[in-house]
């Protein structure tokens, strides 16, 4: 604005002193400028700025040719200022161009034109942090240099080296001369970050919470501490953290709206305690050296407040006795009010007034807490004020985003069905059963209720977004000193009903939530393998009974031609079909599964059991019954799962009428012509988030195993066995009869347990889990773990504490076309027992003999291990 006045002043000057020049010249007497004048424009000269319309500029002057202006008056000074106001020009100028004829007055408005910008670059940091500046700065060539841009480009590069913790970071901007253009200008941006200054420490002041006889009681009733350390206070600030030994790979650094918001945390902190009138009454923040500053931090506690008396007012479907009991909160407790409004509204467990009502429909609910007094010993009490609403119902069902998947497989996983009454719970199961199919991106789900208040009804719209779900396994690994190529394809939304419809194969019909599987692995004449499973997870369409068929074939010899007399054999073709079905009874969380297979093994000089000649069946009935809480499959971060299974043949030595003392005389072939057996087999898991963020997550799991004999005579099954150790690397031995669990640490195909394998397993495993990125389409995560167990030739011989322990860490990728991916490093802390296989081996590694190592990589989906 004084800008402006000032041109005026000397745009005034100026045309009085070429009128005061020029006066002698004009023709038809003298012109006095004492006396204001009406003029007409007779021309406007346009001088400076040859690069602009000048047209436009007389037009948005004002001073176009025939308009009548006062001189000396406000026209000309209008003028100015317009012209000031389109930000285009450096110096604005308004004089005579000639003297008046007449009443006639020649103009000239001179111009000088802002620099524009042609490049920048900067000296003084590096090549990724011009990238980063490049990215924030509002520089493009063309745009005009004004002061306001300067001074815009110095806070964003400040702000930026401020978050990174140079707050005496200097920068300069130099204009040059560019002379590729007219009237151009370069800016050469000079950055000196200085040092990073770090917080040397942070001291808390008046910390020591001061409290009567009387309150220290109360305190101690729920457990509070009366003090807080400066730790403790400390620990509460989320980004402002003190240097310490602790933060080795954390910088202390400082960032003022990250300070602010600390500072509210600290106050909350006090809250919890009853300490509402808590406040931060000053605080400091001051400079060290070049390389710290300190933070010092002054608090008024206040005296601490008591939850009084709780009134509910307007509550009919409970009583106040039932939400008394849901709120948990006692007169006399000490006053929060984060855990009021969480008991009221949103707590994780679902323990809160709103999740109870709108469980039952109630929709429209709406409570509001209001605070009726304090008394005199600081007991706050407190009205809650409940319109329950009417209870709605569902009326529609809306899905979108769903590109691949028909809305029929959505839709029997959805809880909320039309009609019902609005449950929230159900909501969140729908969720997590839409997780579990896997073919949508769990961070992406969204689910919006729309309320229709005048009918009392509510259509839910649930939004997904479609990811990949078919994998492709194309893996290699060492097994047995051979190196061991997989092919496998799983596709888990296929649709045979449209198998013959042209326009569904694209690349294959899919859709239909159906899952089909191919899977071959060899290494050669030495192994190969070939599966073929399909499963229909509702069969018939009405309810979520699963049906399934598999087949497989598995042929492992020693490499040599059959016609040498050396070479041995075994081969095993397995045909099987399942059924299972979700239970309503504990709860919906639980599933049953029943499964009729049938094995058939020939073998011809089998060095793997103690039946090496001869032809076996293995008849057998398996049902599984197992509850799941899981939230998602891929990173789970709650939930849990336990498996209880059951595998039995038929006991066929109760039909041989063969007495005990006859089994030693028989061959191998009579004794093991049909394989009897029962195996029994427990495992569990949970998924505990340890963060509010819920990424840090402890995944705790154990797993048991029996295998019994029918009748001892005639011994243990030679097949079905279980064999412990190995890093799950590829997992060879799928086929071949034997159940084998890996315990990393201990080396691929050299079990811990003795060679014909054992009876009884006992496997306990601990790890500790964080996301690198959650991102469907490249799921990472990092894990440390501890795991332990052994195998028993006998349940007398069982002992759950005698174990293999290990140790390691590992990572984990998951690709929609590749599944998830692994690589583990492991270390084994337990020489193996005499007598197990590879110990003492001179072809035994030495991890699985004695102290050690492995490492293993490997692709988890198809990974052929057991269920522990």
């Amino acid at each position: 604005m004084i800008r402006s006045l000032l041109v005026l002043f000397f745009a005034v000057l100026t045309i009085g002193a070429n009128a005061q020049i020029e006066k002698d010249k004009v023709i038809g007497g003298d012109v006095s400028f004492l006396t204001p004048k009406k003029y007409t424009i007779a021309a406007t000269r346009i001088e400076g700025v040859e690069y602009l319309d000048e047209d436009a500029i007389r037009l948005v002057s004002g001073l176009t040719v025939g308009k009548e202006i006062t001189i000396p008056g406000q026209d000309i000074a209008q003028a100015i200022q317009t012209l000031w106001d389109q930000n285009l020009f450096s110096d604005v100028q308004i004089g005579y161009d000639r003297p008046p004829i007449g009443d006639d007055v020649f103009l000239v408005i001179k111009l000088t034109g802002r620099p524009k910008l042609g490049g920048y670059r900067f000296d003084g940091i590096r090549k990724t942090e011009e990238d980063k500046l490049r990215e924030i700065l509002e520089l493009n060539a063309g745009s005009d240099i004004t002061e306001s841009l300067l001074i815009d480009s110095r806070t964003i590069i400040r702000n930026y080296y401020n978050d990174k913790g140079f707050l005496n970071a200097k920068i300069d901007i130099i204009e040059t001369i560019d002379t590729t253009g007219f009237n151009l200008r370069n800016l050469v941006i000079k950055i000196d970050k200085k040092e990073r200054v770090r917080i040397a420490y942070i001291k808390v002041y008046n910390n020591e919470v001061v409290s009567t006889d009387a309150d220290v009681k109360m305190v101690k009733k729920i457990k509070s501490k009366l003090t807080f350390s400066d730790g403790g206070i400390r620990r509460s600030m989320k980004d402002t953290k003190q240097k310490g030994v602790m933060r080795i790979f954390k910088r202390s650094k400082f960032n003022r709206t990250a300070y602010e918001r600390d500072k509210v945390a600290i106050i909350d902190k006090y809250n919890s305690i009853g300490l509402r009138d808590a406040r931060v009454i000053r605080d400091s923040v001051y400079t060290i050296d070049e390389k710290h500053m300190g933070i010092d931090i002054f608090i008024e506690q206040g005296n601490p407040y008591y939850f009084g008396n709780i009134v509910w007012v307007g509550n009919t479907k409970y009583t106040d006795g039932q939400l008394d009991t849901i709120v948990g909160i006692k007169p006399g407790d000490l006053f929060n009010s984060a855990l009021l409004e969480q008991r009221i509204y949103a707590s994780q467990d679902g323990r809160d007034i709103t999740s109870v009502y709108m469980d039952r429909g109630h929709l429209f609910f709406n409570i509001q807490p209001v605070e009726v007094s304090i008394s005199e010993d600081n007991k706050i009490n407190y009205e809650m004020r409940i319109s329950e609403g009417k209870e709605a119902r569902i009326r529609n069902i809306i899905i979108n985003g769903n590109t691949k998947t028909n809305d029929h497989v959505i839709l029997r996983e959805i809880r909320t069905k039309p009609g019902d009454l609005f449950n929230r719970n159900d909501i969140i199961r729908t969720q997590r059963e839409l997780a579990n199919l896997g073919y949508f991106d769990p961070e992406q789900f969204g689910v919006n209720p729309l309320p229709n208040p005048v009918d009392g009804t509510v259509d839910i719209e649930y939004t997904v977004v479609e990811k990949s779900s078919d994998q492709i396994e194309l893996s290699g690994g060492f097994g047995g000193g051979r190196l061991i190529g997989t092919l496998g394809l799983s596709f888990t939304n296929f649709s045979t009903k449209n198998f013959f419809k042209k326009g569904a194969w694209q690349p294959l019909p899919a859709g239909d939530g159906q899952q089909l599987s191919l899977r071959g692995q060899t290494f050669g004449r030495g192994y190969q393998s070939y599966n073929l499973s399909f499963t229909e997870p509702w069969l018939g369409g009405k309810k979520p009974t699963s049906f399934t068929i598999f087949s497989s074939y598995s042929l492992l010899t020693n490499s040599l031609a059959r016609d040498n007399e050396l070479y041995s054999q075994t081969s095993i073709t397995s045909l099987g079909v399942g059924l299972g079905s979700r239970l309503k009874w504990p709860d919906d969380y639980f599933q049953i599964y029943g499964e009729f297979n049938y094995q058939y093994y020939d073998l011809q000089k089998s060095q793997y059991f103690i039946f090496t000649d001869g032809y076996s069946n293995n008849i057998s009935l398996k049902g599984v019954l197992s509850r799941s809480s899981v939230s998602e499959p891929i990173y789970p971060r709650s939930g849990s799962k336990f498996t209880l299974t059951v595998k039995a043949t038929l006991p066929y030595s109760y039909f041989d009428k063969i007495d005990d003392a006859d089994y030693a005389s028989l061959t191998d072939q009579e004794r093991y012509k049909y394989a009897e057996y029962y195996k029994i087999k427990f495992t569990g898991e949970w998924f505990a988030p340890l963060t509010k963020n819920n990424k840090l997550v402890l995944h705790p799991k154990f797993g048991f195993g029996f295998m019994g004999a029918y009748n001892a005579a005639k011994g243990y099954s030679p097949f079905e066995r279980f064999y412990l150790g190995g890093s799950g690397l590829n997992g060879t031995w799928q086929f071949d009869g034997r159940e084998i669990i890996s315990l990393r640490g201990y080396t691929g195909n050299t079990p811990i347990s003795s060679e014909t394998g054992g009876t009884v397993i006992a496997k306990y495993s601990l790890e500790l889990r964080y996301p690198i990125s959650l991102n469907p389409s490249a799921t990472i995560y990092g894990l440390m773990f501890a795991e332990a167990g052994n195998t028993w030739d006998s349940f007398s011989k069982f002992d759950p504490f005698n174990v293999k322990r290990s140790a390691g860490f590992g990572v984990r990728l998951f690709l929609p076309m590749f599944g998830m991916l692994g690589v583990d490093f492991a270390w084994g802390f337990d020489p193996l027992d005499v007598g197990a296989a590879g110990a003492g081996s001179p072809d035994a590694d030495p991890g699985a003999n004695s102290k050690g190592y492995t490492f293993g990589f490997f692709p988890i989906i198809g990974m052929n291990i057991g269920d522990l």
